[in-house]
This record gives C-alpha cells, sequence and structure tokens, in this order.
C-alpha cells in the first residue's frame, strides 16, 4: 500500500495497567512513525508553576491534565517548527484539546481516537467546540457515532476498530486442559453486582468451579471473599495469557463500552465470552466466540457460563469461532485502514 506522504507523530503516554502486547499505542508498532517523547520544551515547560497549568487547561475536559497540556504544547511546537506532519492523538479523552488551534495555516493534519461510550463522554468533557479542529476523528465502536456526527461533519468520523496482538495472544497448545474455571479481568466500566450476584449462583450449582479475579485492589474490595477465588492485581502479561489459556471462560459483565482489550485478547486466546449486550460491544463479538446476555441478568450470565463449562464440544466450537473473529482484528489489519485513512487525509 502507498503510504502518506507527511511523517507521522503519535502522541499518547502508554495505560499504566497495560502490558507490552497490549493497548491503543501498539497502532505505533505497525505504520512507520515517531513517537512523540519530551524534549527540552516539555521539560522546561513542567518549570511552570502548577497555578498557571492550571489556568491554561481549565477548559479541558475532566481527565485532561498537565502532562497532556505540556504533550500540546510540545505538539505545537513542532507544528510551528516543520510542515507536512500528521499528529495523530491515541487517546482524544485525555490528550487532545489545544493543538488544532495551533494549526491554523492546515499544514499539518491532526487526527485523534474517541474510546469513551456517550455517556462516559460528556461527562468528562465539558465542552466539545475543540473537535471542529480534527481533520479526522477515529471511533472503535458505532455507538459513538451519535456523538460525533452531530458535531463535525459525518465525513470525518470514521470506525476503525481496536486492534489485538494475535501472534502473543494465542490459544495453548492443543494437548493443554483448561481448568473448570471462570476468569474475570479489568474494572473499567465492569458491572461488579452482575459478576458478584453470577458467581454465587454458579457456586450454588456446583462447589467445584473456581474463579480468578484479575482487577484492581478496589475490584477485589467490592466483590469481597467469595468461596474458590483468588484475586491478582497487575500480574505479568506472560501470566495473563496463561490465566486466557487455561481457564473455560471469560466473564464479562459490563455497564457500558465500546472497544474491550480484555474481550479481544480472551477471543484470541480461544477462551469463551460470556459478556453483557451493551454499548458498542456486538461490533466485536457478533462474529463467534461470545455469547451475549441482557444487562445485570446475572442468571442468565451463569447459566451460559455453567452451559460452556458442561459442554467442551460447545465450547470448543465457541473458541474455534472466537480465534476466527479475533484475527479479523489483528493489528496488522487495523493499521492497514488507519493508513487508508492517512492516505486519504495527505493526498
Amino acid at each position: 500500500m502507498q503510504e502518506p506522504v507527511f511523517s507521522i507523530t503519535y502522541i499518547g503516554t502508554r495505560m499504566a495497567h497495560h502490558g507490552r502486547h497490549a493497548g491503543y499505542d501498539r497502532l505505533a508498532d505497525y505504520i512507520p512513525s515517531t513517537i512523540q517523547t519530551p524534549n527540552m520544551f516539555y521539560k522546561l515547560c513542567r518549570l511552570l508553576p502548577e497555578r498557571v497549568l492550571a489556568r491554561i487547561r481549565r477548559t479541558a475536559g475532566t481527565w485532561y491534565n498537565s502532562r497532556a497540556l505540556l504533550q500540546e504544547l510540545q505538539a505545537g511546537v513542532s507544528m510551528l517548527s516543520h510542515r507536512r506532519r500528521l499528529f495523530h492523538f491515541l487517546y482524544g479523552e485525555d490528550g487532545f484539546h489545544y493543538a488544532g488551534y495551533w494549526n491554523r495555516q492546515h499544514s499539518h493534519r491532526i487526527v485523534a481516537t474517541y474510546h469513551m461510550p456517550p455517556k462516559k463522554f460528556y461527562a468528562i468533557t465539558p465542552s466539545p467546540e475543540h473537535l471542529r479542529t480534527l481533520d479526522a476523528l477515529v471511533i472503535v465502536a458505532p455507538n459513538q457515532e451519535q456523538v460525533f456526527k452531530k458535531i463535525l461533519p459525518p465525513d470525518r468520523v470514521h470506525l476503525i476498530p481496536h486492534g489485538v496482538d494475535t501472534q502473543f495472544f494465542c490459544p495453548p497448545p492443543i494437548t493443554q486442559q483448561r481448568k473448570r474455571q471462570c476468569l474475570f479481568v479489568g474494572s473499567h466500566l465492569r458491572d461488579l453486582a452482575t459478576l458478584r450476584k453470577a458467581m454465587q449462583i454458579l457456586t450454588c450449582k456446583d462447589p467445584s468451579i473456581s474463579y480468578r479475579i484479575v482487577s484492581d485492589p478496589k475490584t477485589h474490595t467490592e466483590l469481597g471473599n467469595l468461596p474458590h477465588t483468588l484475586y491478582a492485581t497487575a500480574i505479568p502479561e506472560h501470566e495473563l495469557r496463561q490465566l486466557y489459556q487455561c481457564s473455560s471462560v471469560l466473564l464479562l459483565p459490563l455497564l457500558d463500552a465500546t472497544a474491550n482489550n480484555t474481550l479481544l485478547e480472551a477471543l484470541a486466546c480461544g477462551l469463551p465470552v460470556v459478556a453483557t449486550d451493551t454499548g458498542g460491544i456486538r461490533l466485536y463479538g457478533e462474529a463467534g466466540g461470545v455469547v451475549f446476555v441482557p444487562p445485570g441478568d446475572e442468571v442468565q450470565m451463569a447459566d451460559e457460563a455453567l452451559r460452556i463449562l458442561d459442554d467442551p464440544q460447545y465450547r470448543n466450537q465457541l473458541a474455534r469461532a472466537g480465534r476466527a473473529n479475533a484475527e479479523q482484528f489483528d493489528w496488522v489489519r487495523i493499521a492497514k485502514q488507519m493508513r487508508q485513512l492517512y492516505l486519504q487525509l495527505t493526498t
């Protein structure tokens, strides 16, 4: 494929809870580009009093902090000193606000990806006016279209899914047996009340089922002391992959959703998923490997999980379908779609 004639710079900070092979910033590994790192200007700006930084960022969103402001200031200097660059803000909600106003000559192209569902976006964004300065806004799920196509012309809003590293996240060897174990991973927008009730129902029906919870300490506290349950926090990435590979079903109760790293990683590892049918999650699960249940329905979540646990043939069918589904979201494929967008913007 022809490459964009503009040089590409990615701006965004890796999420602390993401391992080397996870997270949206993996996109930069698949497209010839530069990742903006703090330079001398950034370091000098850090010397500004916090009250000055706070005043500048006052109109930005709830998640926008001093680090995001300094990254945008650094990008602004690059805009003034260079021409024909494409700047892609990987996490728009907490990283993009002012940069578009500095591209007055429109000699650069500015792209930002937004990840939050509508309700969450409105909660953290006091005003969306700055979005009008974008050349393209990327969304990762269909339920986001209703928000951004009201703000921008529809031809500037582009649905390009989140990706997954299907080389790292892969099924276990054929000889490996899966445990009679349910797995839960993550904390963002998770429905912990439904999870707890579903686990209690499963335990009543079959006390031999074990559970592994990988989440933050707050989640552990909220779930409490459940039987046959082991908790873990911030485990190494290869251990997380092992849990995907040795468990029999992933429980994914959600309050809302767009893309979901946990869902994609589980599918790539051949782990069947029982997930809440909410938000834009169907984009990532409808092609196979996921059993959807209504929001807040702990009984059906438990019943579907038990069916997967009790029926090896059904479980294997879901595992194969899930892996094939995940391969459609391999980063190589997603990067190809993104390069096509860049080409459209720069030629």
